[in-house]
């Protein structure tokens, strides 16, 4: 097949990961450095002030990136030109037209050059909402800290973690002008990969028509989408001459037929098709038919099970962006650490980052496996979180270890977010566990009455509820952390569970799959081969038994289906 040019934004994107490392830095440290004020007009005071200061803090952050960011876009829009035309110039050449030197020909000069305008003026947009929506997010968490703290539903240390695991997973957000929100890192990556392709596609374009060829030839791809399917690998007209027809064995498309200058069509949103000259009797057609059968036939190993090429570059994506979220949950900890303005937070934060680093490296052994049965490669970059330096990946590894986490087998693998006890330990567990007359496994603190709250939530039809504290991927019985696979070992064994009944966790984030992929809700469907239901964020339980999941009831009571 012919060579084809897939641009690369990864020095792009490792400069505004820096970025967005610099600014949750910036928040977890203005957070820390402000604590908990307890007088709610002295709260809302030193809030905006704060958040004035984090303003000018990520404007100044910004700037200092801008020339270097610049140059970047400025380069990668080169290369995209110079290597189009290098494929396009030997088709043309070989049809007797002239090759052509992007530096030097004002024509598709002025193309990349718009091109290149547009993208950086449209990324250079995006990232400046950037300051105004972390100034907003910042005041929201100090609010929802003070509310946690002083509603007694959690300690002040309870609620900087929560505030450091929610700042992790969201990271520094863009605003689209359609009010949708995006990460930093994907927003600039989607915006100059998609301004890239599409001027790279315009240059092909500008080329063709200088040389008076009126075909072009569409690339292909596996996994494309049944629209896009239909007409990838073959012919489109740029005049409307032989449209309908049948040239070398390939369909010729019109412009409209295949949607260019649509969002949906072809060079639209996330189109990963590009297409090159074509002169009939003198171009050889760049697949077969039997090729762009095959691009989609299942033919890769996992699991025991076949998977196509695309289905397993998105299995491995979904692995590294879990990786990367387990890292900047480390990192944002670590940073709680450093910045600690006393012990106990000190303290809490250490046992966050341990907690983060066992994941980690469950997750981590998880995408190494998944490489070595499907032959891929580790695409380092991909898993890459800037703040996550040698020191900090020392410190994960010992945590992981002190942790106890342990091989699942001769692949290293254990089951996700498994973390054993002692035999001897598990069993006291289980044992005074179903000694309890009911299933609520935590006790009331001077700051959190929620194990009597808890008592008076109305029961179910057909559910058999569990109380007790929660998070995405682990659970704690009487305040020690237990894995979701010791809870079902609990419910399993208890005299007044019915096998087959369905569960309802009433327990903080167990439904919640945001960033870890699984969740404890799902973990404990799989294990009892029932349906599970669980709160997908925090789970406010009042006194009268009514309860809210979520800070203004956003979150939901999400049911989990058991997988084989």
């Amino acid at each position: 097949m012919r060579q084809q040019y897939e641009p690369s934004a990864d020095r792009i994107i490792a400069l505004y990961q820096q970025l967005e490392d610099d600014i949750l830095s910036a928040v977890i440290r203005r957070i820390l450095k402000m604590g908990y004020v307890s007088e709610a007009s002295k709260h809302q005071l030193e809030v905006l002030q704060a958040a004035g200061l984090l303003y000018d803090d990520i404007v100044q952050l910004i700037a200092d990136r801008t020339d270097a960011c610049t140059a970047q876009v400025r380069a990668l829009f080169e290369d995209a030109g110079v290597q189009t035309v290098e494929i396009d110039n030997s088709l043309h050449e070989a049809a007797g037209a002239l090759p052509i030197d992007i530096r030097q020909d004002s024509s598709t000069r002025q193309v990349l050059e718009a091109g290149y305008k547009k993208t950086l003026g449209t990324m250079r947009n995006l990232v400046s909402t950037t300051a105004t929506q972390t100034q907003t997010a910042f005041i929201q968490t100090c609010d929802r800290i003070y509310m946690q703290v002083s509603s007694g539903a959690f300690s002040y240390q309870e609620a900087i973690m929560n505030a450091l695991r929610a700042l992790a997973d969201t990271g520094a957000e863009v605003v689209y002008p359609t009010k949708h929100k995006d990460r930093m890192d994907v927003a600039v990556r989607r915006c100059v990969l998609t301004g890239v392709s599409q001027t790279a596609a315009a240059v092909s374009l500008r080329q063709a028509e200088d040389a008076g060829c009126y075909l072009m030839e569409i690339t292909a791809h596996s996994g494309a989408r049944p629209d896009h399917a239909e007409w990838q690998g073959q012919l489109v007209s740029l005049t409307g001459k032989d449209v309908g027809k049948t040239i070398d064995g390939l369909k010729v498309w019109s412009l409209s037929g295949i949607g260019y200058g649509s969002g949906e069509g072809f060079k639209g949103w996330n189109c990963r098709h590009n297409w090159h000259a074509y002169y009939p009797g003198l171009s050889t057609p760049n697949y077969t038919p039997e090729e762009l059968k095959k691009l989609d036939e299942p033919c890769i190993s996992y699991n025991g099970k076949l998977y196509t090429e695309y289905e397993v570059s998105q299995m491995q994506r979904a692995q590294e962006r879990r990786v990367r979220a387990w890292k900047r949950r480390c990192v944002t900890a670590q940073e709680g650490v450093n910045s600690a303005t006393d012990e106990a937070t000190r303290v809490t934060a250490q046992a966050e980052f341990d907690r983060s680093a066992r994941y980690l490296k469950n997750n981590e052994a998880k995408l190494k496996d998944f490489c070595r049965q499907t032959g891929q490669d580790r695409d380092r970059f991909r898993e890459q979180v800037l703040g996550f330096n040698r020191s900090t990946a020392q410190k994960a590894v010992h945590a992981a270890k002190k942790s106890g986490l342990t091989s699942g087998g001769k692949d290293g693998i254990i089951r996700p977010y498994e973390h054993k006890l002692p035999r001897e330990k598990r069993k006291q567990i289980i044992k005074k566990a179903s000694a309890l007359k009911k299933p609520i496994f935590a006790e009331d603190r001077p700051d959190n009455a929620f194990a009597s709250y808890v008592r008076n939530v109305p029961s179910k039809k057909g559910y058999y509820d569990v109380a007790l504290h929660g998070s995405p991927t682990s659970v704690e019985f009487f305040g020690e952390p237990i894995d979701a696979y010791l809870l079902a070992n609990i419910i399993r064994n208890r005299k007044d569970y019915e096998k087959g009944t369905k569960i309802r966790l009433l327990s903080c984030n167990t439904g919640n799959t945001e960033s870890t992929g699984d969740c404890v809700a799902q973990i404990v469907a799989n294990e009892l081969g029932v349906q599970v239901e669980a709160p997908t964020d925090i789970i406010y339980v009042f006194s009268d038994g009514s309860f809210e999941i979520g800070i203004t009831d956003s979150g939901e009571m999400k049911l989990f289906y058991p997988r084989k």
